[in-house]
């Protein structure tokens, strides 16, 4: 039996439907359907299964756990809810970030206020080694720690634990230093893709929670190495995590209950170099840039060169479609090494075009996004103080240049739910290269490219895995496009 078969033969049994009536309905003879009821085989398609479903008169609620025990006993469970968790990591991918959360200065202001706070600032004026036997000791030596490095003209903080401290990690991505505070942080990653009981990946998890010191556009530095995640930090470790400040070190436990402050400057330097020989065996996560920037771009690189399998955004990728014209009309004066930085740039354009047609790429985008381009002729990936906005009479040529790849499948518009994208999301990625595109507080558009494998082969897997019932096909896709063309084109009538 299957989860698939078992919750059939409950719903032919509760809705005390007649077996030979369904295979009538879907067409099928008696032995195969014996065999789908008795978990011994699976409907032989996607269209008998709909079948199936049609004939139960299921509701809402019972046509989704219907359809997910379906997906399951296709592809399997831990594949199922892999897909599942990324598909909620994307549709979830944060629109804006908040510089400074609500609850974690609410958290402060009470922890100031706290006379045990107090006892343990004491503490650490009087002793080199202090011992800490709570959660919120540890969170009051933290913050104090890291409050004193923040005032530095310089500062540095090494962390050396997994990406679920979030007392931590919501303290890091809120500060505000007075000079420049380099964070580095040493994690471990799973290679196997691991999940939590909560069919959460954890390489994903990890992703989510390091993201917001991308958007306060922290000076942040994640390196990883591989490990059985459960028995490197969660299996009777003793204290496996440190977190070194220029003064202080703290040596804890994995749930961050119980640990030691040390103030003694000789310690303090020997685990300074402990981590610096850990990080010399370690990767760096990604490599952070912004995508565009006033101080020179270097075109040859694979953010602009390489090829993506896939790319998932809110809007059309468009980049590809502008020509010379567009170019020398709509980038700004100031824009530096303009006209090289032109003749760089249509080369590459036209290499990428050809590419598209070809159809080496899949672009998946929204309708939502698509329309905010006709209204404002903006493109997401270039900042806007790069170029004005394109005339309306740009924006249809642009758009009818991309028709081709609507009408062959390369370009696809996205159905529920990867149609609530965060507008802030730009993936793009191939089997061995990809990165993320996204607006940090500054506005400043900042690329993530990926060093990881796995994070990569998990955005792989998922978005070649998307189908009919998450896309619309590319006849429907043209149809939409050439709506808004038309609609571009009675605007410029009117005028």
């Amino acid at each position: 039996m299957s989860e698939f078969s078992d919750l059939l033969s409950s719903y032919i049994e509760e809705k005390e439907i007649k077996v030979y009536a369904l295979l009538e309905y879907c067409s099928l003879d008696r032995s195969t359907m014996y065999k789908i009821i008795n978990g011994k085989r699976n409907p032989t398609s996607e269209a008998v299964f709909q079948k199936i479903a049609e004939f139960l008169h299921l509701t809402p609620a019972e046509y989704q756990k219907f359809k997910e025990a379906y997906t399951i006993s296709k592809i399997g469970r831990d594949l199922y809810y892999k897909r599942k968790y990324t598909e909620n990591y994307l549709v979830d991918f944060p629109k804006t970030f908040s510089a400074k959360p609500v609850l974690f200065l609410d958290v402060l202001k009470k922890m100031k206020a706290d006379d045990d706070y107090n006892y343990n600032i004491d503490m650490i004026n009087t002793s080199d080694c202090i011992a800490v036997s709570t959660h919120l000791e540890l969170n009051h030596l933290l913050y104090y720690m890291v409050s004193l490095e923040i005032q530095k003209s310089s500062g540095k903080i090494a962390l050396l634990l997994q990406p679920d401290y979030d007392f931590l990690l919501n303290m890091l991505s809120s500060l505000k230093p007075n000079g420049n505070l380099k964070i580095e942080h040493i994690f471990c990653m799973s290679k196997t893709n691991q999940m939590s009981d909560n069919h959460e990946i954890y390489n994903l998890l990890y992703l989510n929670k390091i993201l917001p010191l991308y958007f306060s556009n922290m000076d942040y530095h994640p390196y990883f190495f591989y490990e059985d995640i459960f028995a490197h930090y969660y299996s009777m470790n003793g204290l496996s995590c440190m977190i070194l400040s220029s003064e202080y070190a703290i040596t804890c436990n994995s749930d961050y209950t119980m640990g030691i402050l040390h103030r003694n400057p000789a310690v303090v330097s020997m685990l300074w170099s402990l981590y610096d020989s850990y990080q010399d065996k370690c990767h760096p996560l990604f490599c952070a840039t912004e995508y565009l920037s006033m101080d020179g771009n270097d075109f040859s690189s694979p953010v602009y060169s390489e090829t993506p399998s896939y790319v998932l955004q809110p809007e059309a990728c468009m980049v590809p479609f502008v020509d010379r014209q567009i170019l020398n009309g709509a980038i700004i004066p100031e824009f530096p090494d303009r006209d090289m930085a032109i003749e760089q740039m249509t080369a590459l354009l036209n290499a990428n075009q050809t590419k598209m047609e070809n159809g080496l790429a899949h672009v998946y985008f929204t309708k939502r996004g698509l329309a905010e381009f006709t209204r404002q002729g903006r493109i997401k990936e270039i900042p806007d103080c790069f170029y004005r906005p394109l005339t309306v009479k740009e924006r249809i040529h642009l758009m009818e240049r991309i028709l081709p790849c609507c009408q062959n499948g390369n370009y696809r518009l996205l159905k529920n739910p990867l149609n609530q994208l965060s507008d802030n999301l730009h993936l793009c990625v191939n089997k061995n290269f990809g990165y993320l595109l996204f607006n940090n507080i500054h506005n400043r558009t900042i690329c993530l490219v990926i060093n990881e494998s796995s994070i990569l082969t998990t955005f792989m897997d998922y978005l070649s895995s998307l189908d009919d019932n998450t896309l619309y096909t590319g006849e429907e896709t043209a149809e939409f496009v050439q709506i808004l063309i038309n609609e571009l084109k009675n605007t410029l009538l009117s005028e």
